[in-house]
């Protein structure tokens, strides 16, 4: 069939279309911070943050005493001091006086976009410094300060390839990584070694954070107390496993995409924290162009307050 003669078509008259365009934006960059957002927050005042750890005597079974009997005081161990340094992350952004008064899909201003994607940035850049190896630096005038992120602490209760090591539990060295011809499959014989050392040593691990291709190794070859079946009902077959049982409790499963994927952590949670010396914070700089400048901080540092009670696997392949 043919086109009415003369009748107004998209095709030649469209002068006057507007762009269909959505008021939905899609990012898929992911921006979950697991390990951040689980950890409690404690106030610091200074750029070195200190804290303070302790132990019980070893348990004796020979501890009868005389009746009337005289004592002699036993001697008391000191408490251990520990310390970190205060991290500032930011980021920085401008954005033109035209931009922000043009109309756009998706947002009421530009800058509100940028800050709020900006944000997310951050907490990943947070999350990806609190999982690294990297000792702690106390900086100066031309080095920034850095903490000691979470393979720096954990000096017992691990797994590693030939050639790696662990680092001194006091944020102070990093672990050294076997190389890659020394790396191994994840096994769950690995996995209930580290938990019962943690166990041994007084830890109480309920987590466990892994990369994608471990997370689906334990889904697929642990047994763990996890059942693969299929329901009827909704014609789902439930192929995952989130909680781990072991002899030793429970631990829940997380896959973290801003860690090591050659690391997989036990961590008992009550014995790690954030200690905030700046809170995120907001702030519009100077006026020196047509743009508005922004600059998003915050300052913090990662407490591990006993490392005996956590382990990990170290050196495992990832493909």
């Amino acid at each position: 069939m043919a086109l009415t003669t003369n009748a107004v078509n998209t095709f030649e008259l469209n002068a006057g279309l507007k762009d269909d365009l959505s008021e939905t934006i899609s990012n898929i960059s992911p921006f979950d911070t697991p390990f951040l957002s689980s950890l409690a927050k404690s106030k610091a005042s200074s750029t070195k943050m200190e804290w303070l750890k302790d132990a019980l005597e070893s348990p004796s079974a020979s501890n009868k005493q005389l009746e009337g009997d005289n004592y002699t005081a036993s001697a008391v161990t000191d408490m251990t001091r520990l310390d970190n340094m205060c991290q500032i992350s930011a980021k920085a952004f401008a954005v033109s006086g035209t931009q922000n008064a043009t109309d756009h899909a998706g947002m009421s201003t530009y800058s509100a976009y940028v800050l709020a994607k900006s944000g997310k940035a951050l907490r990943t850049d947070q999350e990806t410094t609190l999982f690294q190896n990297g000792a702690k630096a106390t900086g100066n005038i031309t080095t920034a300060r850095a903490l000691a992120g979470i393979n720096s602490w954990i000096s017992a209760n691990t797994s590693k390839g030939t050639g790696g090591a662990d680092a001194n539990g006091t944020g102070g060295n990093a672990r050294t990584d076997a190389s890659t011809s020394n790396r191994r499959a994840l096994t769950e014989d690995m996995l209930k070694a580290v938990v019962k050392s943690v166990w041994d040593n007084g830890g109480d691990a309920t987590k466990i954070y892994c990369g994608s291709f471990n997370k689906q190794k334990i889904s697929s070859a642990f047994t763990g107390g996890a059942t693969i079946n299929a329901d009827a009902k909704d014609k789902t077959i439930h192929t995952s496993i989130s909680v781990y049982e072991s002899d030793f409790g429970s631990l829940s499963i997380t896959p973290s995409r801003h860690m090591r994927t050659r690391d997989l952590l036990v961590l008992d949670p009550s014995l790690w924290g954030l200690g905030v010396l700046r809170d995120y914070a907001v702030d519009k700089l100077a006026k020196v162009s047509d743009s508005e400048s922004y600059l998003l901080t915050t300052e913090y540092t990662l407490m591990c307050k006993n490392p005996v009670g956590n382990g990990g696997i170290f050196d495992l392949t990832d493909a």
